[in-house]
Protein backbone atom coordinates (compact mmCIF):
# COMPACT_ATOMS: atom_id res chain seq x y z
CA UNK A 1 0.00 0.00 0.00
CA UNK A 2 1.81 3.39 -0.97
CA UNK A 3 -0.96 5.50 0.92
CA UNK A 4 -1.39 8.23 -1.41
CA UNK A 5 -4.47 10.18 -1.11
CA UNK A 6 -4.65 9.90 -5.34
CA UNK A 7 -4.08 6.29 -5.16
CA UNK A 8 -7.14 4.68 -6.15
CA UNK A 9 -6.41 1.11 -4.09
CA UNK A 10 -5.44 2.85 -0.74
CA UNK A 11 -7.64 5.02 2.20
CA UNK A 12 -10.36 2.46 2.57
CA UNK A 13 -9.33 1.83 6.60
CA UNK A 14 -9.19 5.90 6.89
CA UNK A 15 -12.26 6.74 5.16
CA UNK A 16 -13.89 4.52 7.67
CA UNK A 17 -12.29 6.10 10.56
CA UNK A 18 -13.18 9.24 9.36
CA UNK A 19 -17.12 8.81 8.85
CA UNK A 20 -17.16 6.44 12.32
CA UNK A 21 -15.69 10.12 14.34
CA UNK A 22 -17.96 12.14 12.21
CA UNK A 23 -20.84 10.17 12.90
CA UNK A 24 -20.21 10.06 16.62
CA UNK A 25 -20.42 13.90 16.69
CA UNK A 26 -24.04 14.22 15.07
CA UNK A 27 -26.32 16.51 16.48
CA UNK A 28 -29.63 15.81 17.15
CA UNK A 29 -30.87 18.39 14.94
CA UNK A 30 -31.80 18.80 11.25
CA UNK A 31 -28.73 18.90 8.16
CA UNK A 32 -28.01 20.91 4.91
CA UNK A 33 -25.78 20.26 2.40
CA UNK A 34 -24.67 22.97 0.21
CA UNK A 35 -23.05 22.47 -2.81
CA UNK A 36 -20.97 25.83 -4.50
CA UNK A 37 -19.92 25.13 -7.85
CA UNK A 38 -17.53 27.07 -10.14
CA UNK A 39 -19.09 28.33 -13.42
CA UNK A 40 -16.94 26.55 -16.42
CA UNK A 41 -15.67 29.76 -17.91
CA UNK A 42 -12.93 29.99 -14.24
CA UNK A 43 -12.39 26.58 -14.33
CA UNK A 44 -9.42 27.48 -16.39
CA UNK A 45 -7.80 29.18 -13.38
CA UNK A 46 -7.93 26.31 -11.23
CA UNK A 47 -5.93 24.50 -13.96
CA UNK A 48 -3.63 27.11 -13.91
CA UNK A 49 -3.29 27.84 -10.55
CA UNK A 50 -4.77 25.61 -8.21
CA UNK A 51 -3.25 26.00 -4.87
CA UNK A 52 -4.57 29.42 -5.13
CA UNK A 53 -7.66 29.20 -6.83
CA UNK A 54 -9.32 26.14 -4.91
CA UNK A 55 -7.94 28.03 -1.31
CA UNK A 56 -9.49 30.86 -2.41
CA UNK A 57 -12.89 28.97 -3.17
CA UNK A 58 -12.73 27.72 0.38
CA UNK A 59 -12.44 31.44 1.66
CA UNK A 60 -15.18 32.08 -0.42
CA UNK A 61 -17.99 29.25 0.39
CA UNK A 62 -16.78 29.69 4.35
CA UNK A 63 -17.05 33.21 4.43
CA UNK A 64 -20.15 33.43 2.36
CA UNK A 65 -21.91 31.46 4.63
CA UNK A 66 -20.62 32.63 7.86
CA UNK A 67 -22.07 36.01 6.93
CA UNK A 68 -25.49 35.18 5.52
CA UNK A 69 -25.82 33.07 9.06
CA UNK A 70 -24.49 35.65 11.18
CA UNK A 71 -28.08 37.67 10.18
CA UNK A 72 -30.64 37.51 11.92
CA UNK A 73 -33.27 37.10 9.64
CA UNK A 74 -31.56 33.74 8.52
CA UNK A 75 -29.77 31.99 11.33
CA UNK A 76 -28.73 34.78 13.58
CA UNK A 77 -25.89 33.41 15.58
CA UNK A 78 -22.67 31.76 14.29
CA UNK A 79 -22.89 28.58 12.58
CA UNK A 80 -20.41 25.04 12.53
CA UNK A 81 -19.98 23.41 9.39
CA UNK A 82 -17.46 21.37 7.19
CA UNK A 83 -16.50 22.18 3.94
CA UNK A 84 -15.16 19.11 1.42
CA UNK A 85 -13.66 19.51 -2.04
CA UNK A 86 -14.50 17.77 -4.95
CA UNK A 87 -13.07 18.31 -8.47
CA UNK A 88 -14.28 15.39 -10.99
CA UNK A 89 -17.65 14.14 -12.19
CA UNK A 90 -18.68 10.47 -12.75
CA UNK A 91 -16.97 10.54 -16.11
CA UNK A 92 -13.30 12.39 -14.51
CA UNK A 93 -14.37 15.61 -16.09
CA UNK A 94 -12.47 18.19 -14.38
CA UNK A 95 -15.86 19.64 -12.48
CA UNK A 96 -14.63 22.00 -8.91
CA UNK A 97 -17.04 22.48 -6.53
CA UNK A 98 -17.35 22.40 -2.77
CA UNK A 99 -19.89 20.68 -0.26
CA UNK A 100 -20.54 21.90 2.96
CA UNK A 101 -22.35 20.07 5.46
CA UNK A 102 -24.23 22.29 8.23
CA UNK A 103 -26.00 21.15 11.46
CA UNK A 104 -29.13 23.42 11.51
CA UNK A 105 -28.45 25.45 14.65
CA UNK A 106 -25.75 27.95 15.80
CA UNK A 107 -24.21 29.67 18.70
CA UNK A 108 -25.79 33.03 19.31
CA UNK A 109 -23.36 36.39 20.41
CA UNK A 110 -23.12 35.34 23.73
CA UNK A 111 -22.05 31.85 22.92
CA UNK A 112 -24.30 31.05 25.51
CA UNK A 113 -27.41 30.15 23.81
CA UNK A 114 -28.71 28.31 20.54
CA UNK A 115 -30.02 29.68 17.80
CA UNK A 116 -32.11 27.61 15.14
CA UNK A 117 -33.10 28.53 11.49
CA UNK A 118 -36.79 30.46 11.54
CA UNK A 119 -38.46 28.07 9.14
CA UNK A 120 -38.32 24.28 9.20
CA UNK A 121 -36.44 23.09 5.82
CA UNK A 122 -35.02 25.95 4.60
CA UNK A 123 -31.51 27.16 5.78
CA UNK A 124 -30.49 30.16 4.08
CA UNK A 125 -31.01 31.45 0.65
CA UNK A 126 -29.53 30.06 -2.42
CA UNK A 127 -29.36 32.60 -5.02
CA UNK A 128 -27.87 34.84 -1.86
CA UNK A 129 -25.49 32.53 -1.15
CA UNK A 130 -24.43 31.82 -4.57
CA UNK A 131 -23.90 35.56 -5.22
CA UNK A 132 -21.82 36.33 -1.92
CA UNK A 133 -19.65 32.95 -2.66
CA UNK A 134 -18.99 35.00 -6.00
CA UNK A 135 -18.47 38.13 -4.48
CA UNK A 136 -16.24 37.00 -1.64
CA UNK A 137 -14.14 34.75 -4.03
CA UNK A 138 -13.36 37.77 -6.23
CA UNK A 139 -12.79 39.96 -3.56
CA UNK A 140 -10.16 37.23 -2.35
CA UNK A 141 -8.49 36.96 -5.56
CA UNK A 142 -8.16 40.67 -5.97
CA UNK A 143 -6.33 40.91 -2.42
CA UNK A 144 -4.57 37.55 -1.62
CA UNK A 145 -3.36 36.97 -5.60
CA UNK A 146 -3.60 40.37 -8.07
CA UNK A 147 -2.19 38.24 -10.52
CA UNK A 148 -4.82 35.71 -11.32
CA UNK A 149 -7.53 38.37 -10.79
CA UNK A 150 -5.88 40.30 -14.02
CA UNK A 151 -6.62 37.23 -15.60
CA UNK A 152 -10.26 36.21 -14.97
CA UNK A 153 -12.77 38.04 -17.75
CA UNK A 154 -14.61 40.67 -15.79
CA UNK A 155 -17.90 39.15 -16.79
CA UNK A 156 -17.58 36.24 -14.75
CA UNK A 157 -18.09 38.77 -11.94
CA UNK A 158 -21.48 39.53 -13.21
CA UNK A 159 -22.72 35.88 -14.22
CA UNK A 160 -25.18 33.82 -11.86
CA UNK A 161 -23.30 31.64 -9.85
CA UNK A 162 -24.78 27.83 -8.76
CA UNK A 163 -25.12 26.88 -5.60
CA UNK A 164 -27.28 24.34 -4.60
CA UNK A 165 -29.13 23.71 -0.71
CA UNK A 166 -30.64 20.56 -0.01
CA UNK A 167 -32.18 18.99 3.72
CA UNK A 168 -30.48 16.01 4.50
CA UNK A 169 -32.47 14.76 7.23
CA UNK A 170 -29.99 14.06 10.41
CA UNK A 171 -26.51 13.99 9.12
CA UNK A 172 -25.72 10.36 8.19
CA UNK A 173 -26.46 10.38 4.12
CA UNK A 174 -24.59 13.57 4.31
CA UNK A 175 -21.59 12.05 5.74
CA UNK A 176 -21.92 8.54 3.66
CA UNK A 177 -21.96 10.57 0.41
CA UNK A 178 -18.78 13.11 1.21
CA UNK A 179 -17.22 10.16 2.85
CA UNK A 180 -16.55 8.80 -0.78
CA UNK A 181 -13.78 11.49 -1.59
CA UNK A 182 -12.29 11.87 1.89
CA UNK A 183 -9.45 9.39 1.08
CA UNK A 184 -9.98 8.40 -2.37
CA UNK A 185 -8.72 9.40 -6.20
CA UNK A 186 -11.59 10.57 -8.95
CA UNK A 187 -11.76 6.56 -9.29
CA UNK A 188 -11.94 3.62 -7.79
CA UNK A 189 -10.80 0.23 -9.06
CA UNK A 190 -13.92 -1.82 -9.38
CA UNK A 191 -14.65 1.03 -11.90
CA UNK A 192 -12.55 -0.29 -14.30
CA UNK A 193 -13.24 -3.08 -17.23
CA UNK A 194 -10.33 -3.56 -18.42
CA UNK A 195 -9.65 -3.09 -21.87
CA UNK A 196 -10.85 -3.92 -25.44
CA UNK A 197 -8.94 -5.34 -28.71
CA UNK A 198 -7.87 -1.65 -29.77
CA UNK A 199 -6.29 -1.02 -26.21
CA UNK A 200 -8.95 1.41 -25.09
CA UNK A 201 -9.57 1.13 -21.46
CA UNK A 202 -13.05 0.72 -19.93
CA UNK A 203 -14.63 2.37 -17.28
CA UNK A 204 -18.22 2.28 -15.82
CA UNK A 205 -19.76 5.54 -14.83
CA UNK A 206 -23.61 6.32 -14.34
CA UNK A 207 -25.61 8.63 -15.93
CA UNK A 208 -26.78 11.47 -13.84
CA UNK A 209 -30.19 11.60 -15.82
CA UNK A 210 -31.39 7.94 -15.85
CA UNK A 211 -29.21 6.53 -13.46
CA UNK A 212 -28.16 3.84 -15.84
CA UNK A 213 -24.50 2.22 -16.19
CA UNK A 214 -22.37 2.60 -18.86
CA UNK A 215 -18.81 2.00 -20.14
CA UNK A 216 -16.90 4.87 -21.44
CA UNK A 217 -13.70 3.44 -23.12
CA UNK A 218 -10.83 5.95 -23.43
CA UNK A 219 -6.90 6.10 -25.08
CA UNK A 220 -4.46 5.21 -22.27
CA UNK A 221 -3.10 8.45 -22.29
CA UNK A 222 -6.53 10.48 -21.89
CA UNK A 223 -7.53 8.59 -19.02
CA UNK A 224 -4.17 9.22 -17.15
CA UNK A 225 -4.81 12.83 -18.09
CA UNK A 226 -8.53 13.04 -17.16
CA UNK A 227 -6.70 11.08 -13.53
CA UNK A 228 -3.98 13.91 -13.04
CA UNK A 229 -6.56 16.69 -13.15
CA UNK A 230 -7.90 15.60 -9.88
CA UNK A 231 -4.33 14.96 -7.74
CA UNK A 232 -3.97 17.97 -5.65
CA UNK A 233 -1.17 20.18 -4.74
CA UNK A 234 1.15 18.62 -1.98
CA UNK A 235 0.27 18.94 1.45
CA UNK A 236 -3.35 20.95 -0.03
CA UNK A 237 -6.19 20.32 3.17
CA UNK A 238 -9.38 19.45 1.51
CA UNK A 239 -11.64 18.83 4.11
CA UNK A 240 -11.84 21.63 6.59
CA UNK A 241 -14.27 22.37 9.54
CA UNK A 242 -14.89 26.03 10.76
CA UNK A 243 -17.32 27.68 13.03
CA UNK A 244 -17.60 26.13 16.48
CA UNK A 245 -17.00 22.30 14.36
CA UNK A 246 -12.93 23.57 14.30
CA UNK A 247 -10.70 21.56 16.16
CA UNK A 248 -9.76 25.15 17.62
CA UNK A 249 -13.64 25.26 19.02
CA UNK A 250 -13.81 22.11 21.33
CA UNK A 251 -15.16 23.82 24.16
CA UNK A 252 -17.92 25.85 22.15
CA UNK A 253 -18.72 22.50 20.68
CA UNK A 254 -19.00 20.52 24.28
CA UNK A 255 -21.50 23.80 24.66
CA UNK A 256 -23.50 23.23 21.77
CA UNK A 257 -23.61 20.07 22.69
CA UNK A 258 -24.77 20.79 26.11
CA UNK A 259 -27.47 22.83 25.22
CA UNK A 260 -28.97 19.99 22.97
CA UNK A 261 -29.44 17.51 25.86
CA UNK A 262 -26.57 15.27 23.30
CA UNK A 263 -24.95 12.92 24.88
CA UNK A 264 -21.09 11.59 23.39
CA UNK A 265 -21.97 8.88 21.90
CA UNK A 266 -19.49 6.15 22.43
CA UNK A 267 -17.06 5.88 19.38
CA UNK A 268 -15.81 2.61 17.79
CA UNK A 269 -13.57 2.79 15.19
CA UNK A 270 -13.53 0.08 12.33
CA UNK A 271 -10.89 -2.99 12.83
CA UNK A 272 -7.88 -2.64 10.62
CA UNK A 273 -6.10 -6.40 9.82
CA UNK A 274 -2.61 -6.46 10.17
CA UNK A 275 -0.39 -7.64 7.43
CA UNK A 276 0.23 -11.06 7.15
CA UNK A 277 3.35 -12.87 4.97
CA UNK A 278 1.94 -13.52 0.72
CA UNK A 279 3.74 -17.14 1.62
CA UNK A 280 2.90 -18.27 5.26
CA UNK A 281 0.03 -15.77 5.69
CA UNK A 282 1.87 -14.87 9.01
CA UNK A 283 1.24 -12.02 10.79
CA UNK A 284 4.31 -9.20 10.19
CA UNK A 285 5.66 -8.43 13.50
CA UNK A 286 7.31 -4.47 12.87
CA UNK A 287 10.75 -5.19 14.11
CA UNK A 288 12.52 -1.46 13.28
CA UNK A 289 12.26 1.13 10.56
CA UNK A 290 15.41 0.66 8.35
CA UNK A 291 16.41 4.68 7.21
CA UNK A 292 18.36 5.57 3.81
CA UNK A 293 21.41 4.77 3.81
CA UNK A 294 22.49 6.81 0.77
CA UNK A 295 23.05 10.78 1.12
CA UNK A 296 20.84 13.40 -0.63
CA UNK A 297 20.84 14.55 -4.44
CA UNK A 298 24.53 15.56 -6.21
CA UNK A 299 21.41 18.37 -6.97
CA UNK A 300 20.80 19.38 -3.31
CA UNK A 301 24.81 18.54 -2.78
CA UNK A 302 25.93 20.83 -5.39
CA UNK A 303 23.75 23.66 -4.20
CA UNK A 304 24.82 23.25 -0.31
CA UNK A 305 28.57 23.60 -1.49
CA UNK A 306 28.08 26.06 -3.26
CA UNK A 307 26.47 28.04 -0.61
CA UNK A 308 29.42 27.26 1.38
CA UNK A 309 31.70 28.55 -0.92
CA UNK A 310 29.70 31.83 -0.76
CA UNK A 311 29.67 32.08 2.87
CA UNK A 312 33.89 31.67 2.90
CA UNK A 313 33.74 34.07 0.20
CA UNK A 314 31.77 37.17 1.49
CA UNK A 315 33.75 35.91 4.72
Amino acid sequence: SCNHRACPQCGGHDQQVWAAKQTARLLPVPYYMLTPTVPQQLRSLFLHAPAAAYDTLFRAASGALQSICAKPKHLGGQAGFMVMLHTWTREMLHHPHVHMIVPAVGLDASGCALVQPRYEGYLVPHALMADEVRDQFAASLLIRHRGLYNQVDPEIWKMKWNVNCQPVGRGKTALRYVAAYVAKSAFNQSRLGGYDADGLIRLWCTRSKDKRRHCLKLKPTEFIRRWLLHVLPRRFVRLRYYGWLSSAAKQAFARVQLLLGAKPAHLELPYLPPMCCAKCEGELVRIQKIHPARGPPLSLGLVHQSNMNRKKNVS
